[in-house]
């Protein structure tokens, strides 16, 4: 008998289409049970990590207004900014209004040497200069490779000596014209000479032209050094430079002229609501992402990926406690909690609405309880520091949403691993399905075969039978 090389062969019943469609209604079932699961495992590790997004962005503004600086703002103007600009620093600047009259603006001593007849071609001697400036020494060497014009000008800019270096060029001649880095009278330029090669160190010739020492001086001042000279509310004040600092707490003023200018140091209260405003803003988006992912939507019928979910559901009732808390201190307060400045809760949908007016007069009149209800003040933490301990503990790696993400990636894991069972026993069934088709077609094939045999018998023995 031929043996069957494939199915259905022998007996044209059973076939490797039929095999797979066997194959197929074994595995199907299984199949969509792990890709289900897979795909609400995946929704809720998106889910979380939405969640933790908004988090994090809410703890930016929580961060800004856990401090006192994080309420304070202030703007600054000048009633004549030709004569004084001004700047401040919030977390040092106070309310206040100042008169100035600036005398005398500071400025840098500038010297200048005789005329040379060129730039880069005449030696000019060599030895040592020791330029002091600002009470720091400098020691430059002037040989033979810089003792030009050009070459002493250039050692000079290298040395960082507290002094600049250049060249003018005056039409009957060049000048080496020395300028003090920084402005005032302690800023004033000594230059002295040793080891001139022409034997004196204090004559008008080689290197000792340059000396300018107080006892000698060769070169020509061409810019007297100053200090800035102004009074503030008539008190009298004196600086190297025409940027004012310390003068009063955290102003900086910007002298640019003599002259007189009022400048005023007020409260900004549209900068401290509109950090506040970015707290709300931060928190609605949250209230948003929750609703989303654990809500319930009466048109479907269908909760979200995370409805019910006990993860959620702590930190919604975590950060709604704080909407309600008073800080330890301001029990008896005018200020006590969110309410109390403009921030109420819609009871319908959980966010925040923001009364900036009611902030800004609760700001201008209780500035201390304001503060205090946000930020750390004697060691108790405001409603930001708490949010902020909150947070944390949320999104540390040993919180719950990093515990829920990890439980959910393990369960990605598993679902793999039972893909690959799966795999393995379709294939020990499909294998097992091939080989008793192919025993049932052989066995077929035989009967068959057998049938076929006693059919010709039978064939060859009726002649014989009809003829007797």
């Amino acid at each position: 008998m031929a043996s069957i090389t494939s199915l259905g062969a022998g007996s044209g019943i059973f076939s490797n289409d039929l095999v797979a469609q066997l194959v197929n209604a074994e595995r199907k079932p299984a199949e969509i049970r792990l890709d289900q699961r897979q795909q609400t495992t995946q929704s809720k590790i998106s889910a979380y990590g939405a969640l933790r997004s908004a988090l994090e962005a809410l703890r930016s503004p929580m961060e800004t207004l856990s401090s006192p600086e994080g309420l304070r703002a202030f703007s600054a103007s000048s009633s004549n900014e030709g004569v004084a600009g001004v700047s401040i620093d919030p977390a040092f600047a106070s309310r206040g209004s100042y008169s100035l009259n600036v005398t005398q603006l500071a400025q840098a001593q500038s010297l200048a040497s005789q005329e040379f007849a060129d730039r880069d071609a005449t030696a000019i001697g060599s030895g040592t200069l020791t330029f002091n400036v600002g009470g720091v020494a400098t020691d430059i060497v002037i040989d033979d490779s810089n003792n030009t014009l050009e070459g002493m000008a250039s050692a000079i800019n290298d040395a960082n000596a507290g002094v600049s270096a250049g060249i003018v060029d005056t039409g009957n001649g060049y000048r080496l014209v020395l300028s003090s880095d920084e402005t005032g009278t302690e800023n004033k330029i000594q230059v002295s000479v040793s080891g001139d090669s022409d034997g004196s160190d204090i004559d008008t010739g080689g290197l000792s032209g340059f000396a300018y020492d107080g006892g000698t001086s060769n070169l020509t001042e061409m810019v007297e050094a100053r200090d800035a000279k102004l009074e503030v509310n008539g008190i009298a004040i004196t600086r190297s430079s025409n940027t004012v600092e310390g003068v009063v707490d955290g102003v900086t003023l910007d002298l640019k002229s003599a002259g007189t200018a009022s400048v005023n140091i007020a409260r900004d209260a549209d900068a401290v609501a509109g950090r506040v405003q970015e707290f709300v803003d931060k928190f609605n988006t949250l209230q948003d992402v929750i609703r989303r992912f654990s809500g319930f939507n009466s048109e479907s019928g269908q909760g979200g990926v995370l409805s019910g979910d006990s993860t959620i559901r702590s930190i919604q009732s975590d950060l709604r406690g704080l909407l309600t808390t008073i800080p330890e201190g301001l029990e008896g307060s005018p200020v006590r909690m969110l309410a109390d400045i403009g921030i109420a809760t819609d009871p319908n949908t959980g966010k925040l609405e923001f009364d900036q007016s009611d902030f800004k007069e609760q700001l201008e009149s209780n500035p201390g309880p304001v503060s205090a209800l946000f930020a750390e003040q004697d060691g108790v933490k405001g409603i930001a520091g708490q949010t902020l301990d909150r947070l944390e503990a949320f999104l540390s790696s040993s919180g719950a949403l990093s515990n829920r993400t990890d439980g959910l990636n393990k369960t990605l894991s598993e679902i793999q691993d039972q893909r690959d069972q799966l795999d393995m026993r379709i294939a020990s069934y499909e294998e097992r399905l091939i080989k008793q088709f192919s025993a049932a077609d052989s066995l077929i094939a035989q009967i068959q075969s057998t049938g076929n045999y006693v059919s010709q018998q039978l064939a060859a023995i009726a002649p014989k039978s009809s003829q007797d």
